[in-house]
């Protein structure tokens, strides 16, 4: 095989391919990536470990068509610190000669044939879901999830797609974030019991960032038995799903229909929260939202710091009403938000869990409140 390229052109895929690889040494060959070189087809690189895998197809000036699995870390390390404006891969049976005008670099290789492949997409049942709009119901979802792992179900993104409904939700237990969305669905594809992990989801909004894909790009997404694939352009992702029972999450979101919300701008009240925020402390990292006529007002304390008082006005007409919050949990919230976008908060009574809504629609936020 043997190749050539810029680097400016070639090392985001490379390093797209190489957050797949595993990082740890559970079979020495999956911490390479793999690439085939075909005149016909291009490039294709290949990267898994055992639970995530990822093919990328590009062009690229092929002079020799052949495999070869480089290493990861080395060849990033090459293409961060090059100063050439154009690089030649060579692999013989035992090693890549990487070689520019004044660089040279001879990496050790491992035999190709003994790298995994990963799985293409050949579904005929799937649903077709906007980017931008993956995007958005990925970032707004996967920060609600349980990085501890108490429950391994909740560490996970929870899908349904029926029909052209597609919602995505997320639950570490104190929280819950539901975005809705559309999706074409195409030969009854249907999906109601599937968890997603959150290292796929991260690793598929980064491959939605590639300059290839343009917001309006339909992308394909199936779910069968254990694995989830989706189709993006030239790049294939594939997964295993989390196993385990999601919460009946439906049921805990309140009944808000007849209820009359407090509406405010999501970053103003950021701002809000990360000021009262400043004198809490991790033993009691509690924010009091004070509802009163016309005003909010929100008031962190700590005991050994002191107090900390931040107000802005709101349209509230109704009794005052205290509610202790976790302030992680609302600037998480808020910060996937545009700062202009319009948020509606449902003032439950007594401890019950609070619901707060965005105007842009279809996303719905549950916080339990703390004890005061």
């Amino acid at each position: 095989m043997k190749i050539q390229f810029e680097p400016r052109d070639f090392s985001p895929k490379f390093k797209l391919a190489a957050s797949v690889a595993a990082a740890r040494d559970i079979k020495p060959i999956l911490q390479n990536v793999k690439i085939k070189a075909d005149k016909k087809i291009g490039i294709i690189l290949q990267a898994t470990d055992s639970e995530i895998g990822i093919r990328i197809q590009f062009s690229c000036d092929i002079v020799a068509n052949g495999e070869a699995v480089l290493p990861t870390k080395r060849l990033t390390q090459i293409l961060d610190l090059t100063g050439e404006d154009r690089l030649t891969i060579e692999s013989t049976d035992n090693s890549a000669v990487v070689n520019g005008e004044r660089e040279k670099y001879d990496l050790n290789t491992q035999p190709p044939d003994e790298f995994p492949n990963v799985e293409e997409f050949e579904e005929t049942a799937y649903h077709e879901i906007p980017a931008k709009a993956l995007r958005e119901m990925i970032r707004r979802t996967v920060f609600a999830t349980d990085t501890e792992n108490v429950r391994y179900a909740l560490g996970g993104v929870y899908f349904e797609m029926v029909d052209d409904n597609v919602s995505v939700v997320a639950t570490d237990g104190r929280r819950l974030a539901w975005q809705e969305g559309k999706g074409e669905c195409v030969n009854d594809h249907k999906v109601e019991t599937s968890i997603l992990p959150v290292r796929t989801l991260q690793i598929l909004e980064r491959v939605l960032q590639d300059k290839s894909i343009e917001d309006d790009d339909d992308i394909k997404m199936a779910i069968s038995a254990n694995r989830v694939l989706f189709q993006c352009k030239d790049i294939t992702l594939f997964s295993r799903l989390v196993e385990g029972r999601f919460p009946k999450w439906r049921s805990i979101i309140p009944k808000t229909e007849d209820d009359t919300p407090v509406t405010i701008e999501s970053g103003t009240l950021l701002s809000a929260v990360l000021r009262a925020q400043i004198t809490t402390t991790d033993l009691d990292p509690g924010v009091y939202f004070v509802f009163d006529k016309g005003k909010l007002s929100l008031k962190g304390e700590g005991k050994e710091i002191g107090n900390a008082m931040s107000e802005v006005p709101i349209s509230f007409d109704g009794p005052e009403k205290t509610i202790k919050l976790d302030p992680k949990f609302m600037t998480g919230f808020l910060r996937v938000l545009e700062s202009s976008t319009v948020v509606s908060i449902y003032l439950p009574p007594d401890n019950d869990p609070v619901k707060i809504t965005a105007d842009d629609g279809g996303y719905v936020y549950v916080v339990m409140p703390m004890s005061s």
